[in-house]
């Protein structure tokens, strides 16, 4: 019989923005919730905000000895040698889950890595904030959130998910990364863009630029201002759904840069008035649901 989340022994790999904020969601319901992160001020933080009871460096074999729910929290691309390191250690009966924001190409990689008798569901809490690393920690992130599970349920990550306050719904892996693609993953490269071309712009002056910046400025680039690393990896791991978003941002960026110089009001407007009917009429979708 599954073990209980009140009882069970949770192992969050990678204790930054979101394993910080799954460790102090999760602390007082779980069993116990021990962290691993090779960054030692990283553990100590952990450790100081109550994100985690126990917090181990990398390669520290009892750390996943006994855990029953192993939960991969670090960037997609450090995912595989952070599991292949305790791997070895781990309990057959365990359960592996991720919060990856891509998850075709990561749950191949997991799955390849996992003995057979290793149940693995892959996850993606859709939450998130441009504070970055455990000092952005908050034990709400979550609440509220939608949490995606692309694979066989299990009791056990289903209790954690509701824990965080989140709701779990299934998908395709596939059709995940679609979705996010266009959602998330589009919108990071557009606010990285918009970043970089006004800064570029008032590189002499850099601290003026920003503090007159406009709220329209603010709000397109919020993202951008998350990790790098992060960002990067997503754009990488999702490359096959995310290329062709790019060259359709950049066939729309000619087109509006031809009507710009043309003086073209009307072709502006229309294509600015398609846009906002249908973003209304998606927003109104929303609320009635």
């Amino acid at each position: 019989m599954p073990v209980a989340l009140d009882d069970a022994r949770i192992l969050i790999i990678g204790l930054g923005l979101m394993g910080g904020s799954l460790g102090l969601a999760l602390r007082g319901r779980a069993g116990q919730v021990a962290g691993i992160d090779p960054d030692m001020p990283t553990r100590e933080e952990a450790l100081a905000v109550g994100a985690v009871d126990v917090a181990y460096a990398p390669g520290d074999a009892d750390a996943a000895a006994t855990a029953d729910l192993l939960v991969l929290a670090t960037p997609l691309g450090a995912m595989s040698s952070a599991l292949r390191a305790v791997v070895p250690h781990l309990p057959g009966d365990a359960v592996v889950t991720d919060l990856g924001s891509v998850k075709g190409p990561i749950a191949r990689e997991i799955a390849r890595i996992l003995p057979r008798e290793v149940c693995y569901v892959p996850g993606h809490p859709m939450a998130g904030s441009e504070v970055a690393g455990i000092g952005g920690a908050r034990a709400d992130l979550y609440t509220g959130a939608h949490w995606i599970l692309c694979g066989p349920s299990h009791p056990l990550v289903d209790e954690m998910v509701a824990a965080t306050g989140a709701t779990a719904s299934s998908m395709d892996a596939e059709r995940h990364d679609r979705i996010v693609a266009h959602t998330s993953h589009l919108p990071l490269v557009m606010a990285v863009t918009a970043a970089s071309v006004g800064l570029r712009a008032f590189g002499d002056d850099p601290d003026g630029f920003l503090r007159l910046r406009a709220g329209g400025f603010r709000d397109t680039t919020r993202v951008a201002a998350g990790a790098p690393r992060m960002g990067a990896d997503i754009c990488t791991y999702n490359r096959e759904e995310l290329l062709p978003l790019v060259d359709g941002a950049i066939a729309d960026l000619v087109r509006l840069r031809e009507w710009i110089a043309e003086d073209d009001g009307g072709e502006l407007t229309t294509f600015m008035s398609n846009v906002r009917e249908t973003l209304l009429k998606a927003r109104r979708s929303e609320c009635s649901h």
